[in-house]
């Protein structure tokens, strides 16, 4: 990139030498083009909006059902959509015969020669990084090494060459295998009457349409068209395989680890408004949901995506365990249900509550249950859903939970479905509630009491109680911070700059 930029540098000097010989006025208006050229067009949250059809079967991308998948697998060249040039490229969450005696094969039939291939997500393993779920620690300004947000420009270009996806011609599928559950030997293929019922079963089935729909959520952030991108509605086993077992298989594609040196850089526009940093979302809760932001409309509805136990503090068991009231929001270093009783081991927030504003959305309330797959309920459901928690025509839609992965299914929903402008919190919760200065252990308190985004305060959060005590610390924990900072969204300018020279 380098040798690139500098002859690139020098293309336009000697080009410049030139007409300044002969014409000034040709001189100027060369530069102002060639400067033009290489300008990203920074979209807005409502530039990003993309509507589904009503009947999803219909869509391409976005949220498309197994039956365009299907289409797609049987015939690429036949059935791909006409705006697309290069190669499907499906990525599973997981097998999709995670049944002990399951005789369904695990993955979607691949077909190099006709351009389908078809990976596991974790066949991503780089650096050290296991589990990769596009994140990574990263400095805010604010916060660092602790909380997760936003993987940055070395990862997505690595990741993409990983697969050997090329963005602007190829299109990337998401798609859960089987779901956040293996059930028993000789248990019903029905997975409805296999992984129990009500909200935590259903949470745990469901949790990988997290991962797939924070896929886009990343991928878009970094510029890539929607058009390029889908989710699988449903989890590959409820859809396929059921009348033609050659659309599955035992193997998958062997990871090509090159896509022609593509980079993000290479696509020239600026998606960083679908996230925003600590300081916007403070804005937002001040002004009551008014906050006078760049790119997004001048009324915000904001969401909190976690259970309605969560959020309301009634939390008192978790899959039939008695839980511990007192604390309920597991801290950035741990993940899972929050568990205090039965794990000790468990770290929580300084404070339990939430955002100001926020609405109660829980993320389970948007998809169907187990025997189908944990699909997406309906889009006019959808609609009235939104309608009845209190959405108005016009509001841009902030999306956050604890961090930022239970947000995912509501944000796509908005954004890729219903096509609301829709942005979302990264730090969320875990972040939130770190900015404390009246915690009764006074070493969490790391600002003051007038520090100008302090959150233990009425005027942005809505406070439960306190978890800890002076005398019991063990159980709390809060993100590393830097009392002195001037933004909380450092990252997102290094992500801006990642992209500037090309």
């Amino acid at each position: 990139m380098f040798k690139k930029f500098t002859l690139g540098v020098l293309s336009v000097s000697l080009l410049f030498t030139s007409f300044c010989k002969e014409d000034k006025d040709n001189t100027n208006q060369l530069v102002g083009l060639l400067f033009l050229a290489n300008q990203l067009k920074v979209n807005s949250a409502s530039d990003l909006a993309n509507e589904s059809n009503d009947d999803y079967a219909r869509n391409e991308y976005g949220l498309i059902e197994g039956s365009k998948l299907e289409s797609y697998v049987r015939d690429w060249q036949a059935n791909k959509p006409s705006y697309i040039t290069g190669n499907l490229v499906i990525l599973q969450t997981d097998s999709a015969n995670r049944i002990t005696g399951d005789t369904k094969r695990p993955f979607i039939a691949e077909n190099p020669s006709k351009g389908v291939y078809v990976y596991l997500l974790d066949d991503y393993q780089t650096s050290g990084t296991t589990n990769f779920r596009f994140n990574q620690t990263r400095d805010t300004g604010l916060v660092k090494n602790s909380a997760r947000y936003q993987a940055n420009g070395a990862f997505v270009d690595e990741w993409l060459k990983t697969f050997g996806i090329n963005p602007t011609r190829d299109l990337i599928v998401f798609a859960v295998g089987t779901g956040g559950v293996t059930l028993a030997s000789g248990a019903s293929s029905t997975a409805g009457t296999t992984v129990g019922t009500g909200f935590a079963a259903k949470a745990t089935g469901a949790g990988p349409v997290q991962d797939i729909t924070r896929g886009v959520y990343w991928l878009r952030y970094w510029g890539v068209d929607i058009k390029n991108l889908a989710i699988l509605n449903g989890n590959i086993r409820s859809n396929f395989g059921n009348s033609d077992s050659s659309l599955l298989s035992n193997t998958r594609s062997t990871i090509p680890n090159s896509n022609g040196n593509f980079s993000v850089k290479q696509l020239r526009v600026d998606n960083t408004v679908l996230t925003l940093g600590l300081e916007d979302v403070y804005e937002i809760a001040k002004s009551g949901l008014k906050a006078n932001l760049s790119g997004i409309t001048s009324e915000q509805f904001l969401v909190d995506a976690r259970p309605s136990a969560q959020f309301l503090g009634t939390v008192t068991t978790i899959n039939g365990v008695a839980a511990n009231t007192y604390y309920i929001t597991t801290s950035w270093g741990f993940s899972g249900a929050p568990n205090a009783a039965a794990n000790p081991a468990q770290k929580f927030v300084l404070f339990e509550g939430g955002i100001k504003g926020a609405v109660d959305f829980p993320w389970v309330d948007l998809l169907t249950n187990s025997d189908t797959g944990f699909r997406y309920i309906s889009k006019s459901d959808l609609r009235t859903f939104f309608a009845n928690k209190g959405y108005k025509a016009g509001n841009t839609v902030v999306s956050q939970c604890r961090t930022n992965f239970e947000a995912q299914v509501n944000g796509f929903a908005a954004l890729n479905i219903l096509g609301y402008p829709t942005v979302y919190y990264d730090g969320s919760l875990v972040e939130w509630t770190s900015l404390t200065a009246a915690h009764p252990a006074s070493e969490f308190n790391k600002v003051t009491s007038g520090f100008k985004w302090r959150t233990d305060d009425s005027s942005v959060s809505r406070i439960l109680w306190y978890n800890g005590s002076a005398a019991d610390t063990t159980r709390i924990q809060a993100v590393e911070l830097d009392p002195n900072a001037t933004t909380t969204k450092k990252f997102i300018a290094e992500d801006k700059a990642y992209k500037s020279l090309f």
